[in-house]
């Protein structure tokens, strides 16, 4: 069978598997992350789909471990040394060591704009302003009007209270950059302790005039009348917000709860959360926040809660749509922000460790998550990012060690059961997984949207068991909750066809799946093999030469090139693509002995 991995790639984005980008649906952000070219779901629809982490703690694994090893710092401190030494380091997840290397180019070459900036910003993007702050004022003094230098003097200055300076710098960011988008949020929290509400509520008027920012208005709209104490003109803003909370995402719903309950509508709460809850369903996250909602006091939002929010908004805003690895660089600047103005604010955290772990930054990713208490709602979610970032580190014994604890605090989540189960059975421990699989139907429940996932997902784990009855009932079962899925489609038909069995329907099947994803090298595969049991061999040739094409590293695919080859005659590109085959770490040891024998006599005539 083609490699399993491929067919998990397709599962990525199932509704069951709802880990951290579960936390993202709630906060506000499509996020399956999986970033290549762009981020692949964006981190803009859900902090909690399933993503991991590092370390666990104790003698588990050290965030750093998995990192290559910074270089030691250069003998001679010379500008191209450091220079180099920072950019290996940040190519390695080590923002903090390439910071230091960067300072020491940037005090060998003071002058050098380009590299303030890279140091200003990968310090922000790390967290640490106070090495971007003075970074971003010598860039400013040299380069005023480029990057984020003048939004960070501007955050410098409004922390310390200096709100007339913090104006001025934000004056000075130009229209035409990537941080124009975050002015309006900005300007009228700068402006709220010295200006009018007029004047301060006057700067949203811009994000009036686009669709994906209307919104916003009714945001920071709720929270400036709220410090200004306007608690009519505040709840107005929080009603609209209410009347469709249910499409809305977790942020938006976290603030218009909180606002309620500051002024004085605690008893609209319940009706709210039921609301949200028909299309976003539960999670450990949602209960803990439930719980503590009451519990939030009466006391006026701050001017530096209120400017955490809306760089926190500005984060959100930008990877809702179009998401790509700049954007995401400037994200996560924006919600370090948030977090330097309001250190309470976890939520910003979880966005930034889920924006990491699309990235590829797990490392990274880890490091910030694991600084969420336990007591925080989102602690759960959070464990579960990092033990799904732990297994991209091919780390599965750290995950599934934190799976296990996660499964303590919460043995019904059935997104923790199918977390650990897709580990084990990656692992190859299909009897365990098996088991893991069961556990999480028996607590999904019927109505639950990703209940055919997990019947896929242990029909996968059977079938590699051997188990083909088991497994045929389940495929099947996936099918009768989801008709058509392709995934579920292709491995059942090709399933078939590995069998030698109900031929006719397996091409049906493959067909079928071929039709949605005609470009699916693993369906493409399906459909060439498809055709070379049926003796259709010219064809087959055409079709598994795509499906190389489209995953080229494949071992099972390029083992079936080789034999289409070798039944048209080409047998040098047979032998090629035989011998390609064996450099797959996929491959099973029964299927080497098989492919080896062909290199040797040739493939068998039947």
């Amino acid at each position: 069978m083609a490699s399993v991995k491929g067919y998990d790639s397709a599962m990525t984005g199932t509704p069951i598997r709802q880990s951290i980008d579960a936390l993202i649906k709630p906060i506000g952000w499509p996020l399956t992350l999986a970033i290549g070219a762009l981020l692949a779901a964006a981190v803009a629809a859900a902090i909690g789909v399933g993503t991991s982490a590092i370390a666990v703690g104790g003698d588990q694994a050290k965030p750093q471990a998995a990192a290559a090893a910074a270089p030691p710092a250069p003998a001679d401190s010379g500008l191209a040394a450091a220079f180099l030494a920072g950019r290996h380091a940040e190519s390695n997840s080590e923002a903090n060591t390439a910071v230091d290397f960067y300072n020491r180019v940037t005090e060998l070459d003071p002058e050098n704009s380009g590299l303030l900036q890279n140091t200003y910003f990968l310090a922000a993007q790390s967290g640490d302003f106070a090495t971007a702050i003075p970074a971003a004022r010598k860039a400013y003094e040299t380069a005023p009007r480029r990057g984020m230098a003048p939004v960070i003097i501007a955050i410098d200055h409004f922390k310390k209270r200096e709100y007339d300076k913090a104006v001025t710098y934000l004056e000075k960011t130009t229209g035409q950059t990537m941080n124009s988008f975050a002015l309006p949020v900005m300007r009228p929290w700068a402006m709220a302790p010295v200006q009018s509400a007029e004047v301060a509520l006057a700067e949203l008027a811009p994000l009036k005039s686009f669709q994906d920012t209307a919104e916003l208005v009714d945001v920071m709209g709720g929270l400036l009348n709220e410090f200004y104490g306007r608690k009519d003109e505040a709840l107005a803003h929080y009603d609209a917000l209410a009347i469709g909370i249910e499409k809305q995402r977790f942020s938006v719903l976290r603030l218009v709860a909180e606002g309620y309950v500051r002024l004085g509508r605690k008893d609209q709460v319940k009706e709210l959360f039921d609301r949200f809850l028909k299309t976003h369903g539960t999670s450990p996250t949602f209960e803990a926040y439930a719980a503590a909602i009451p519990k939030v006091g009466a006391d006026k939002i701050t001017a530096d809660q209120g400017m955490a929010e809306g760089l926190f908004a500005a984060a959100e805003l930008l990877l809702m749509n179009d998401p790509n690895e700049i954007r995401a660089q400037v994200s996560t600047a924006y919600a370090q922000a948030a977090i330097y103005l309001n250190p309470d604010m976890d939520i910003a955290r979880r966005f930034i460790g889920s924006t990491l772990a699309a990235r590829g930054k797990f490392v990274e990713s880890n490091a910030i998550l694991m600084k969420l208490k336990k007591s925080a709602p989102g602690y759960l979610d959070v464990q579960m990012q990092i033990s799904e970032n732990l297994t991209r580190m091919s780390q599965p014994d750290a995950a599934l060690v934190i799976l296990k604890d996660v499964l303590k605090e919460s043995p019904q989540w059935t997104d923790a059961h199918v977390a650990m189960a897709d580990i084990l059975r990656q692992e190859k421990k299909y009897a365990d997984a098996v088991t893991a699989y069961n556990s999480a139907l028996k607590f999904a429940g019927e109505g639950n949207a990703g209940v055919w996932a997990i019947h896929y997902s242990r029909g996968i784990a059977l079938e590699r068991a051997k188990d083909w009855g088991a497994a045929e009932k389940d495929f099947r079962k996936a099918l009768e909750l989801q008709p058509n899925n392709p995934s579920v489609l292709n491995y059942l038909g090709y399933s078939y066809l590995d069998r030698g069995v109900k031929l006719d329907e397996a091409r049906r099947l493959i067909e079928n799946a071929f039709k949605q994803r005609p470009n699916d090298g693993y369906i493409i595969d399906s459909f060439g093999w498809a055709l070379f049991m049926n003796g259709e061999y010219e064809q087959a040739v055409q079709n598994l030469e795509k499906a190389v094409e489209a995953t080229p590293a494949d071992g099972t695919i390029n083992d079936h090139l080789g034999d289409a080859y070798w039944k048209v005659g080409r047998r040098n590109e047979a032998r090629f693509q035989w011998q390609r085959a064996l450099l797959s770490t996929e491959i099973e040891e029964t299927q080497r002995v098989v492919i080896g024998t062909k290199l040797e006599r040739g493939l068998a005539q039947k």
